[in-house]
This record gives C-alpha cells, structure tokens and sequence, in this order.
C-alpha cells in the first residue's frame, strides 16, 4: 500500500528495491565466502605438507641415529683373539710343535690334505730296500764270462769269509800293466729288479778303484756305470743317485790295490745287493 504522503512511484521503488547499503554488503558476503573456503583449503594443505616433511625428517633421524649406534657398538666390540694352548712354566718355546699351538690363520695350504700329495702317496706305497738274492755270480772280464779271473774261486766272493776271499790275478802295475780296461765279478739276479745299493767287503790292502755297472745284458757296453769309489779298502758302498731296474750287477775293478808280494791284486769275500724284487 502506497505510503501516505509520498508519490505513488517513489513508494514502490522503495519497496522493491534493496537500499545501496545493503547491496553492498550482500555483495561483501558473497565475495567473502569462496575466499575463506580457499584460504581453508589452503590451510589443510599447509598442514598436510608440514606433517610430511616432519615424518620424513624423523624418519631420517631415526635412521642416522640407529647407524651412528651401530658403528660405535662395532668399534668398542672386542676384538677375537685365537687362543693357544696352555705351555706349563718353564717349558722352551721350541718345544710347542706348530700343530700343537694351533693355527692362527687358515691357508689354502694348511686346508689341504697331506695325503693327496703324489710324493706322499708314493712314499708310503713303496716298501723300504732289503737284501736281494743272488742267483749266480761269475768272473767277468773285457770280453764277458769267457776271460774273468780265477772263475774256479767265484763262489767265495759271496761266501763271507775273509779268509778265503776270491781273488783277482796279479798284476805288475795297479792298472793292469795296460793288458785290459778292468777286471771284475758279474751278478745275476735271476729277474729284473730294482737295485738301491751294493756292499763290497774288501780283503787286502786299501787302493782299489771299482765301479757299480748294471744293466739287462751280460755284456761291458750294455752294462753302464751308475756309482764308483775310488782308493777303497774294507767293506764299501757303492750307491747310484737313484734305483735302478736291471738283471745283471757288474762290480768291475779298474785300478787294483798292492799286495804283500809287491804286486797288484784285489780280494773280495762279500757281495750284498740291496733293492726291491
């Protein structure tokens, strides 16, 4: 209804339109509100991003803490020390053999075991030398059997009886008066064996020269010279550097020692073979 005293037009812009005040602050409301809603998105977004970055930060101060804790627990740990046996007092150093002090480190040596070792295994598979048979001995000279000195005594050089040795022939010089090489007695073994070692027993003076020749034929070239001694008296050894396999054993006398009668012999009684059949 118009109001009294006013002009009808006037009363009803009035009535229907909003004074400019509160135009003004329906518009201030409105802007007001899409700005706290993105100030508050922005807020939780804020908070969201701090509560990140100081889980990351805890996380990782866990960590270096835990490995700072872990490095000096392994620093002050002691160190293990490999303990020996228990030596009474007084007892010499020397005396503790290494396996009994233990080893203090392992080596790819020490692992291995000793018996896989070639030269071990033959060692121990390989029986010690003992003395072998003869199966015949003969006279032997240059030309072989045919032409050895006194082959009618031969038996005595192997009987071991110094009394009754065999006998070489005599000669006017210690070197045969250049009539042969040498003079000497012939082994045979019956088969072919290993020979370690040979013991002669000399009679007579000392001053033979004799040599160790072995071979698988009864012949002077086939037969080569493995050991030799020279000016020998009594009983000797004649050793080759290493075991021979052969037949036949030639003690071959190059230089012969004096005798009473102011000439040159030489006198055996005793032949030993050493070896493995």
């Amino acid at each position: 209804m118009p109001r009294e005293g006013s002009p009808p037009l006037i009363d009803e812009h009035d009535v229907t339109q909003p004074s400019s005040r509160e135009a003004a602050a329906a518009a201030a409301f409105m802007t007001s509100v899409p700005v706290r809603a993105r100030e508050r998105r922005r807020a939780k977004a804020t908070a969201a991003l701090a509560l990140l970055v100081l889980a990351v930060l805890g996380l990782a101060s866990y960590e270096f803490v835990a490995k700072a804790g872990h490095t000096q627990r392994a620093a002050s740990a002691p160190h293990p020390r490999v303990q020996g046996p228990m030596i009474p007092a007084g007892t010499p150093t020397a005396a503790v053999s290494p396996a009994a002090a233990g080893p203090a480190t392992a080596s790819p040596a020490s692992t291995a075991p000793a018996s896989t070792a070639p030269a071990s295994t033959t060692a121990a598979s390989t029986p010690p030398p003992r003395v072998l048979t003869v199966t015949s001995v003969a006279a032997f000279g240059p030309g072989g059997t045919a032409d050895g000195n006194n082959p009618q005594n031969v038996a005595q050089a192997v009987a071991g009886d110094p009394a009754a040795p065999w006998y070489t022939d005599w000669y006017a010089s210690p070197d045969f008066f250049d009539m042969a090489p040498g003079t000497g007695l012939l082994l045979d073994m019956g088969q072919t064996v290993t020979v370690t070692s040979v013991d002669v027993s000399l009679g007579g003076e000392p001053g033979a020269s004799l040599q160790l020749r072995a071979g698988s034929e009864p012949a002077l070239a086939a037969l080569p010279t493995v050991a030799g001694v020279s000016g020998a008296g009594g009983t000797v050894q004649l050793r080759p550097s290493a075991p021979v396999r052969v037949r036949y054993v030639l003690i071959w006398f190059t230089t012969l020692p004096p005798d009473p009668a102011g000439t040159y012999q030489a006198s055996v009684y005793q032949v030993t073979v050493h070896g493995r059949p």
